[in-house]
């Protein structure tokens, strides 16, 4: 389909669309460009990253144990374990999976199923071939555009939470360190948490140095190991859904009337070839996403009903820190499913679009042979494509909605709790 020079500028333009993502890949351990000498440095860094975030779970449990019977005061310490402990699960698959995830995002930034798709070969010398490429690249090019779309919001919505966790707690050492006696005040760390053995040590060298490095650790693979991960499923999910819709369009012109009826088989035997590449590629990116995917889940339905309560505390008390922060924690939480589910649908509506563009075509004044092939295609496409969340679910629309009603029992519960 493309010269090496337009797959040269697409593979640029693709990365563009997505350069965000891959840099901060780097920070966190993971190289999703091309393999280098430096791999091996970048999995050393991943391990300290996340043995230095399980360390601060030390804080994490002594805060929870010695605020036991207080709800308000150990919830966020509870939310924010669950969610860096997610994104610990995160890192070490991508550590082990990382060739394959590799391969995958090789294959949607180089268009490669489009490049190897023999239709564009076939119909090089037909009206139809111009026009129907241009209308592929369009489609492309709009799903490469959402795609980056989403990550810029999801990426600044991270940012903007784990900015306000760490330059708060810094800025509060400060000003009770030149406002106030030293051993007089408590130190404030990115992340709720407590260490007995040095609460009276306040700044000193080296305690608060490592509690703050544990703690900045822990917040850091929050934010950022859930937008390179996350990113990775947005930019193959969407790139998914873009390959379906442009062999939907393929499909449809099986029997224009710019492609000769003599070579209307061949046509739609390069769709089927095209079909089938899709559906590899749909079932490996299934396969990648389905089993990680279950702790995200699950941490969700606690962490919105917890992200809730935590903001009916703050409004009870008049507290606008924890107001804020807690609705930012909402809207990077509550993202990161949307994410999923939304795109989930997308991809699943595409898919669903397959079989219903074989049967649009006008098969009924066709060769006999035509007609076989778009019987035998109509009961291959009648098992849609679909993300699941392990065995369990879909990534859908309707799962995000059951997700949401189930938070609000769990904020429910939480405060007939609290008020007992």
């Amino acid at each position: 389909m493309y010269s090496p020079e337009e797959a040269a500028a697409l593979k640029k333009r693709n990365f563009h669309s997505i350069r965000e993502m891959i840099r901060l890949s780097y920070t966190v351990g993971f190289n999703l460009m091309s393999p280098t000498r430096w791999d091996r440095a970048l999995r050393v860094w991943t391990i300290v990253l996340s043995l230095s975030s399980l360390a601060s779970l030390y804080g994490h449990s002594q805060m929870f144990l010695h605020y036991i019977g207080d709800i308000p005061q150990i919830v966020e310490t509870v939310s924010t374990a669950l969610q860096f402990l997610t994104s610990i699960a995160k890192m070490w698959y991508i550590l082990f999976a990382h060739r394959r995830i590799y391969e995958l995002l090789r294959k949607a930034r180089c268009h490669e199923l489009l490049q190897r798709c023999e239709l564009f070969a076939a119909i090089s010398d037909l009206p139809v071939a111009q026009s129907l490429r241009q209308r592929v690249e369009d489609i492309m090019q709009h799903y490469w555009g959402s795609t980056r779309r989403q990550l810029l919001i999801y990426l600044y919505s991270c940012i903007a939470l784990t900015s306000n966790y760490f330059i708060s707690s810094f800025a509060s050492n400060l000003y009770r360190y030149f406002t106030r006696p030293a051993g007089s005040f408590d130190i404030a760390l990115p992340l709720p948490s407590l260490y007995p053995g040095w609460q009276d040590k306040g700044l000193a060298f080296p305690y608060y140095h490592i509690q703050m490095y544990l703690e900045s650790c822990s917040l850091y693979i929050c934010g950022m190991c859930a937008v390179s991960f996350d990113g990775i499923f947005i930019v193959l999910c969407l790139h998914s859904v873009g390959l379906m819709e442009s062999l939907i369009e393929m499909i449809a012109g099986a029997t224009s009337p710019l492609v000769p009826p003599e070579r209307r088989v061949e046509y739609l035997r390069c769709c089927i070839y095209q079909y089938q590449r899709v559906a590899s590629f749909a079932e490996e990116v299934n396969d990648c996403f389905r089993h990680i995917t279950l702790t995200q889940f699950l941490f969700s339905l606690f962490g919105w009903g917890l992200a809730l309560f935590q903001m009916s505390v703050g409004l009870g008390n008049s507290s606008s820190i924890t107001m804020i922060r807690m609705t930012m924690y909402l809207m990077a939480a509550g993202y990161q499913i949307v994410v999923y589910c939304y795109n989930g649908q997308r991809f699943v509506t595409a898919s669903e679009q397959i079989a219903g563009a074989f049967y649009a075509c006008e098969w009924y004044e066709e060769s006999r042979e035509f007609r076989q092939l778009i019987r035998m295609m109509l009961m291959r496409t009648n098992r849609c494509f679909r993300l699941d969340v392990s065995w369990f679910l879909p990534m859908s629309l309707p799962t995000l909605m059951s997700m949401v009603r189930t938070s609000g029992q769990y904020f429910l519960l939480l405060q007939n709790v609290n008020e007992k």
